[in-house]
C-alpha cells in the first residue's frame, strides 16, 4: 500500500540541521520514506508563537530550496515523492496578511494553520482557551480562499474552529486532529466538529501519536487507533478519512511518541493489514491511507 500524510515538521527537522546535514531531506528522510511507501507528504514548518515574520520567511524559504534540490521529493509528480509545503501557525502575521499570505503561496505552501497551541494575532490555540477568530485571522482566511491555500483547523480552539468554518468558503481541514468520544484531549475534534468538516466536504487526519489516542502513560496501541478509524468512518465516512501522522520519532526525547504497533514511518504498513483485519476493503484502506488526502491536496497544487 502506498500512504499519503497530511502532517510532518519535516520543514523545521531541516533547517535544524542546515548547517550539519545540509542534504538531509534525502540523506535522512528518503531511505525512510521509501521504506514506508510514503508517495505523498506535507512538509511542515511548525512555529508555536516566538517567531516573527523573517524567522518564518527564513524557514519556509530553505525547505523550499531543500526540496528544489532534492534527487527524490519534488513539488510536481515528477519525481518518487510528492510533497508541498503546510504552515504550522502563522504568528508571524501580525498586519499586512494579504501580503503575506500571498508570499507563502508564492513559496509553494499550500496548507496552513493559524495558530499552533499559542494565543497571536489571528486566532486562539486549544491549549490557551476558547475565544473568537480576530479580524486578521478572518481576511487570512479569505486570502488563504482566495490564492488556493487549504485551510487546515488542527490545534485551533473550538470557537476558532466553527468561525473558520463560518468564513471559510472552501472546504476545511484538521490535518492531524482524533475524536474527543474515544479521548478527551484539547486537541480532539467533537461530534458536531467532525460533522462539520463533513459538510464542508473536508478531511480528517487521523493522527497516531499515542497521547492523542489515550493518555500519555497508558501506551495506546496500534488497535486502540483502529478504533479511531473505525469511529471515523461510523460518524463522517471513509470519504473524508485520512492520515495525519506527526512523526517526532526523528527528534530527540520523542522517539516513542507513536502507538504501540507503528514505531515509526517504517511501520506504517501494519495500519494497512490492521484494516484489512477489521474488515475494511481494499478501496476504503486505498482512500484512507493514499487517495483521500492526494485528491484533497491536487485541487491546491495546480
Amino acid at each position: 500500500m502506498i500512504f499519503a500524510n497530511l502532517h510532518d515538521d519535516i520543514g523545521n527537522n531541516l533547517f535544524d540541521h542546515k548547517d550539519s546535514d545540509p542534504n538531509r531531506l534525502d540523506h535522512f528522510h528518503y531511505p525512510r520514506f521509501r521504506q514506508g511507501n510514503m508517495k505523498f507528504s506535507a512538509i511542515v514548518c511548525c512555529f508555536d508563537g516566538n517567531q516573527d515574520w523573517k524567522t518564518m520567511q527564513e524557514t519556509v524559504s530553505y525547505t523550499e530550496t531543500c526540496i528544489f534540490n532534492s534527487r527524490y521529493f519534488s513539488f510536481d509528480p515528477d519525481k518518487e515523492i510528492q510533497v508541498f509545503i503546510a504552515v504550522e501557525g502563522l504568528c508571524g502575521i501580525t498586519e499586512d496578511p494579504e501580503e503575506k499570505i500571498e508570499w507563502l503561496y508564492a513559496h509553494h505552501v499550500r496548507m496552513a494553520s493559524l495558530c499552533w497551541n499559542d494565543e497571536n494575532a489571528l486566532a486562539c490555540g486549544a491549549k490557551k482557551g476558547n475565544k473568537p477568530l480576530t479580524d486578521l485571522g478572518k481576511r487570512v482566511i479569505h486570502t488563504m480562499n482566495t490564492v488556493g491555500m487549504a485551510v487546515d483547523t488542527s490545534h485551533c480552539c473550538e470557537w476558532n474552529f466553527y468561525d473558520i468554518a463560518k468564513e471559510s468558503i472552501k472546504p476545511i481541514i484538521a490535518s492531524h486532529s482524533n475524536v474527543k468520544a474515544l479521548y478527551n484531549h484539547y486537541r480532539n475534534l467533537s461530534d458536531p466538529q467532525l460533522q462539520i468538516i463533513k459538510e464542508k466536504n473536508g478531511l480528517v487526519g487521523a493522527i497516531p501519536v499515542r497521547w492523542f489516542v489515550k493518555k500519555k502513560e497508558d501506551n495506546a496501541t496500534l488497535e486502540d487507533f483502529i478504533n479511531i478509524l473505525i469511529y471515523l468512518k461510523e460518524k463522517i465516512g471513509i470519504e473524508h478519512m485520512a492520515l495525519g501522522f506527526d512523526f517526532m520519532d526523528y527528534i530527540e526525547g520523542m522517539e516513542d511518541s507513536n502507538v504501540v504497533g507503528m514505531k515509526d514511518i517504517t511501520q506504517i504498513q501494519n495500519i494497512a493489514d490492521a484494516l484489512k483485519h477489521y474488515s475494511f476493503t481494499p478501496e476504503e484502506i486505498e482512500k484512507i491511507c493514499y487517495r483521500n488526502a492526494y485528491d484533497f491536496m491536487q485541487k491546491y497544487l495546480r
